[in-house]
């Protein structure tokens, strides 16, 4: 994309163009050792033939070089032809040796991509981009930047810019000016407190990542991000709750987002009618949201049922994240009906779990981390109760909760003791009516760190699907499911048992 070789036509999108060419030459075996995700299925990691890579070399061996640098081999980049295009430079031996010198004289070079940790790598930058003016890939990962040149501002062809884990702290306000700029990838800088105040400037800009996954106290002013409607990904946008740069409103044009969004510190939301400009339901393409809800500050009010009411989720969302939630307990909008995938996180004060039996498409479920839930009851399941204590349907006399449901996890629910159904034979057998079906698509159970639970309910062992059953650090239920113990009869029917 960054060479220009994918071409936006009318009603297609480079990024799809993109995708359906890799995927032909997949087809035609130009690739192999496929990694894929296992959410959606996904091709995130491949290898070419070696065939294919010795052809591709041939074709291109005038244009494309890489020299792996242990020190000695410098004098080898002066045969390559100065013609080169693309230029990789590996090198081995970490924090000792230098980038080359000699690739300033590679005038012509559109990609430059570095693999280690040169020596003297801030030193070098500056003169090495005031040479390259014909870049249009730049890819210095892990590569210990400190701080990026204000003359960056100058490759002005620059459309494709990885510094990804090195360790700067902001970016100039000059690089706000390489307005053909598509891809900025500044994710896992732990240091970086901020974007430029001009952001906005970058119309072309498609692709924009600034995520730390494995922190979740890490913040990032993001100044301009609302004047960028090319935007198709942002992995993460962090509200600063205060000023008027970096809300939650910004969102609002960003329409073309596609795939997955994460919003953090949505505890520092101070009006909820703030959230309702973002206009989540807008973007159609959005399929997985992540929701933090922490804040940085001590909140003086707790809003956060009247912030995710006003969050108007995406008509296509499939994946949701809550954590860190400290409202009440929420009832998720029947718009939601495309939702296959729930994880709950950190829910300080909540003591009941939402009716999530009602989502009609949910196949995996976790909770976890919610210390106050002392028994999960049918409320859980979304079955309503009559004034006798039995099921109800105002639609069907079938009741089906989770009926999609294949994998549940429960995760570090330190003072979970009941799991309503869960005492065997001894539970009121009057309150589940015959027409009553529970979970009858599931397929795996975890429980992890519940050391008070004291048992399961029947319906999760009488799936006819359910395959696979994992208890870890919980003790009592943990010495039930081993063989001989009194829940042993009704497991041992289960072909995959673990218990640690």
């Amino acid at each position: 994309m960054a060479q220009g070789f994918l071409r936006e036509k009318q009603n297609e999108e480079m990024e799809v163009k993109g995708r359906e060419c890799f995927e032909a030459l997949a087809a035609r075996s130009f690739f192999q050792d496929f990694e894929k995700d296992k959410n959606d299925g996904s091709i995130y990691a491949c290898k070419m033939h070696d065939m294919v890579h010795d052809f591709a070399q041939s074709l291109t061996k005038n244009e494309c070089f890489s020299v792996e640098i242990d020190g000695s081999t410098e004098s080898k980049i002066y045969s390559f032809s100065r013609d080169a295009r693309h230029f990789m430079v590996v090198l081995r031996n970490y924090e000792t040796d230098p980038l080359p010198a000699t690739i300033h004289s590679f005038k012509k070079l559109r990609s430059l991509i570095v693999d280690g940790y040169p020596s003297l790598m801030n030193a070098a930058l500056p003169n090495l981009i005031a040479n390259l003016s014909c870049l249009r890939t730049l890819k210095f990962p892990r590569c210990g930047v400190e701080e990026v040149p204000s003359n960056i501002g100058k490759l002005i062809h620059l459309r494709h810019v990885d510094l990804s884990f090195n360790l700067i702290r902001e970016l100039p306000e000059e690089m706000c000016e390489l307005y053909n700029m598509l891809t900025l990838n500044v994710s896992f800088c732990e240091k970086l407190e901020r974007l430029p105040d001009n952001m906005g400037r970058l119309v072309k800009l498609r692709h924009l990542r600034v995520g730390i996954y494995w922190d979740d106290s890490s913040f990032v002013k993001m100044s301009g991000v609302e004047g960028l409607s090319s935007l198709r990904e942002l992995d993460e946008f962090h509200v600063s709750g205060t000023g008027k740069v970096s809300n939650i409103g910004d969102l609002k044009d960003l329409n073309h987002l596609q795939g997955s969004l994460t919003i953090k510190w949505l505890g520092d939301v101070k009006d909820p009618n703030e959230v309702k400009k973002a206009e989540m339901k807008s973007k159609k393409h959005l399929t997985r949201l992540d929701l933090f809800f922490q804040s940085r500050t001590d909140r003086e009010k707790i809003n956060d049922d009247e912030v995710l009411e006003a969050l108007e989720p995406p008509p296509n969302l499939e994946s949701l994240d809550l954590s860190n939630y400290q409202g009440i307990i929420p009832v998720f909008p029947s718009c939601i009906n495309k939702l296959r995938v729930v994880r709950l996180w950190d829910w300080g004060k909540i003591e009941n779990l939402p009716p999530l039996g009602k989502l009609p498409s949910l196949e995996e479920l976790t909770v976890g981390d919610m210390e106050c839930v002392g028994r999960v009851g049918r409320e859980f399941l979304g079955l309503r109760v009559d004034s006798k204590g039995e099921m109800t349907s105002s639609s069907s006399n079938t009741i089906i909760a989770f009926p999609k449901l294949k994998s549940l996890s429960f995760r570090w629910m330190t003072n979970w003791e009941e799991w309503e159904g869960g005492e065997g034979g001894n539970e009121d057998k009057t309150n589940i009516s015959i027409s009553t079906i529970i979970m009858p698509s599931l397929h795996s159970l975890r429980i992890w760190e519940c050391p008070k639970l004291k048992a399961l309910p029947d319906y999760v062992l009488q799936s006819t699907t359910f395959e696979q059953l994992e208890i870890r650090w919980s003790p009592i239920i943990g010495a039930q499911f081993k063989a001989g113990g009194e829940g042993w009869p009704n497991a041992s029917h289960t072909p995959n048992i673990k218990i640690y």
